[in-house]
């Protein structure tokens, strides 16, 4: 590897830290609050344990714009995982959740409009680890909410 290799991604390095550490302590946003307080923000599938929550206000990157986001990882018990996302959708549903697309058998896609803005949903079940972090165990569950913005 070239010098300027090693310093270019020493650097990368550094200002990903700089801005990931900047950001700690920060409070929620109007939009991220908006997700946070959506009742399939609290969804607990049945058999599922919660092994993953991750947060994100909105802002940008890089100079892109970047949307306020909540999403959080259940693992599920075998026996739960069957009827897990027909479980979701219907408290998606009764949340006053739209479906925006026919559900697949791995997820489904919402929509809701919140007086913040436009929101977005997307449940999906990991039946194998491939696309699951490593310290994560299949089946499991992923509900992600997004802040699309007004």
């Amino acid at each position: 590897m070239s010098t300027r290799t090693k310093i270019f991604a020493a650097v990368a390095v550094l200002a990903f830290l700089a801005i990931a550490l900047s950001r700690g302590g920060e409070e929620s946003s109007a939009q991220l609050q908006a997700l946070e307080d959506d009742p399939v923000a609290a969804y607990v599938p049945h058999g599922g344990k919660l092994v993953d929550t991750e947060t994100q206000n909105e802002g940008t990157s890089l100079g892109k714009a970047v949307s306020a986001q909540y999403t959080r990882m259940f693992e599920l018990s075998a026996t739960a995982a069957g009827g897990a996302l027909e479980r979701a959708r219907e408290a998606a549903v009764a949340a006053g959740w739209t479906l925006t697309e026919k559900p697949g058998e791995r997820g489904f896609v919402a929509e809701k409009r919140a007086a913040s803005g436009r929101l977005e949903l997307a449940v999906v079940q990991f039946r194998d680890a491939l696309l699951l972090p490593a310290d994560v165990q299949p089946p499991a569950l992923q509900i992600s909410l997004r802040h699309l913005g007004s």
